[in-house]
């Protein structure tokens, strides 16, 4: 079985993606056309996960299920609602022509906003026809077991697919396996004991992966493996001495093939800082089958003389784990897109991509995906900003980019010639907010940013806006401003209006900070 999955969205990232909404997720039969449109574009800047499958990208975002053909065909989106669950995508997988996806959304509750699981569902030709299921809950009157009776709380984090069956890890709904041919899920636990998502760390699923006949599942209370289909478990956990993962919290599992053992794989894991103080957050990979640990990136990893990981990025919070050619790893993270070429024993982070030809740029971003695809001989990483696609220049050891965004064209189908995205945006969180404008050419641009007084409170001089770029990124040009006054101080909360000046050309604008 021909299986491509990574890690999917943490549970951290998947309350700040997903929007808010009431409705209910029922099960059903769904079909779509599935002609890809040469004029498409991303349906998000959030993406989660992408799978490559044969000349393809699959890819996760927080608005549904995109397809890039990598042979300039365009993209197939299937959104929320058109055949798949409420919600963005929270775990995604695929096996030749079968995917699985789940969905999640923000749900209102008496308790405040909480994560809802939007259901799990399956295609088994390459997206065209869909089998939508809701979350798996337990019945009220459960009595050998602590039953999860909502879908709140109950989000789907990751699946995989076993010789036997289809293995889904939720927070609140832990570890469950559907049977193929079965359309009951079956409650597993890790430990043998009765289950109890409130009580067991060990209970709370965020991760799994099948590999060489051995099913791994990351929990908030370590990693377990069984290769007997989840009859028997053998447990991997904290240890302050050598040898064992940097925390108990894993929300992100990978497998590697081994460049120097035939026929065996490396498993990769973020572990996080879970309940033990002495724990911390981390990069974690056994090339034993878990027989021992290496902690190959930490917060304590050294930058340069005196200057730590944590210093300049903060907690090291892995989100996802791909790989290039025999050694190379890249780590997906708050802040940093960390990249290695010998196995994770040394790292360099690439905290900046920059397109020369739209002068587009990810510049604070949290990366969320990284996949190495063998046909277009690139990285494919993804980011809560958009998508990059970069080519690695061994002679002069850097990347080149082309960075791909989900914006409606300014000035066209009723757009307005100018508008700014995000809005409102968080200059404290380190976003950027965007002003969109019509530019086929590269053309000179102005920008002034006023408050509600209609003050001056940032203006730049004339700058060469880049115009045209390729395929969907054509027929646009952008300003970023990063909610700083002219002196570099953030400015307040507020409603601010802007003028673009581009060409011959003035249009106004208004957009909000909101920290």
């Amino acid at each position: 079985m021909k299986q491509k999955s990574f890690n999917k969205l943490s549970l951290v990232a998947v309350l700040l993606l997903f929007g808010i909404s009431n409705a209910a997720v029922l099960p059903g039969y769904f079909e779509l056309d599935s002609s890809p449109d040469p004029e498409g574009r991303l349906p998000s800047n959030s993406i989660i996960d992408i799978l490559p499958d044969d000349g393809t990208l699959w890819m996760g975002t927080s608005r549904g299920i995109a397809q890039y053909y990598l042979g300039g065909q365009g993209w197939f989106n299937i959104r929320s609602g058109d055949a798949i669950g409420t919600g963005g995508i929270s775990a995604l997988t695929v096996s030749d022509s079968i995917i699985w996806a789940a969905t999640a959304f923000s749900e209102k509750t008496s308790a405040g906003t909480l994560p809802a699981g939007g259901g799990v569902g399956y295609s088994r030709n390459g997206g065209e026809d869909w089998i939508w299921l809701p979350q798996p809950v337990d019945p009220v009157d459960t009595e050998d077991y602590a039953p999860t009776t909502t879908n709140v709380q109950n989000v789907t984090y990751d699946i995989a697919l076993s010789q036997e069956s289809v293995w889904i890890t939720s927070w609140g709904g832990g570890l469950r396996r559907l049977r193929y041919g079965s359309e009951e899920w079956e409650l597993v636990t890790v430990d043998g004991q009765s289950f109890t998502a409130l009580h067991n760390l060990n209970h709370r699923g965020f991760s799994v992966i099948y590999v060489k006949d051995a099913l791994w599942v990351g929990t908030a209370g370590g990693i377990s493996r069984s290769i007997d289909e989840g009859l028997n478990w053998e447990a991997f956990a904290f240890h302050e001495d050598p040898g064992h993962i940097s925390g108990n919290f894993v929300t992100a599992l990978a497998a590697q093939k081994s460049p120097t053992i035939p026929d065996h794989f490396n498993i990769w894991a973020a572990t996080w800082k879970a309940n033990d103080p002495k724990e911390y957050y981390g990069l974690s990979v056994s090339e034993n089958d878990g027989a021992s640990w290496r902690i190959a990136l930490s917060d304590s990893t050294e930058l340069q003389p005196g200057e730590y990981l944590i210093d300049r990025y903060g907690p090291l919070h892995v989100h996802n784990i791909g790989f290039g050619g025999d050694s190379t790893v890249y780590a997906a993270a708050d802040g940093a897109l960390w990249f290695s070429q010998d196995l994770g024993h040394t790292w360099a982070p690439l905290d900046e991509i920059y397109d020369p030809t739209t002068g587009e740029n990810f510049r604070n971003v949290d990366f969320f995906s990284a996949v190495w695809e063998e046909t277009s001989d690139a990285i494919w990483v993804g980011t809560n900003a958009g998508l990059a696609e970069g080519r690695f220049n061994h002679d002069t050891g850097t990347f080149s980019w082309r960075i791909h965004r989900s914006f409606k064209p300014a000035g066209v189908d009723g757009t307005p010639n100018t508008y700014a995205y995000p809005s409102p945006f968080s200059p404290k969180r380190g976003q950027l907010t965007r002003f969109q404008v019509p530019a086929s050419s590269s053309i000179s641009a102005e920008l002034k940013i006023m408050n509600f007084n209609m003050e001056s409170v940032y203006s730049s001089g004339s700058m060469l806006l880049p115009g045209g770029g390729t395929n969907e990124m054509s027929g646009y040009g952008a300003i970023q401003w990063d909610g700083r006054d002219s002196d570099g101080d953030l400015v307040a909360n507020g409603v601010y209006f802007y003028r673009v000046k581009v060409g011959s050309n003035t249009w106004w604008g208004k957009v909000m900070v909101l920290d």
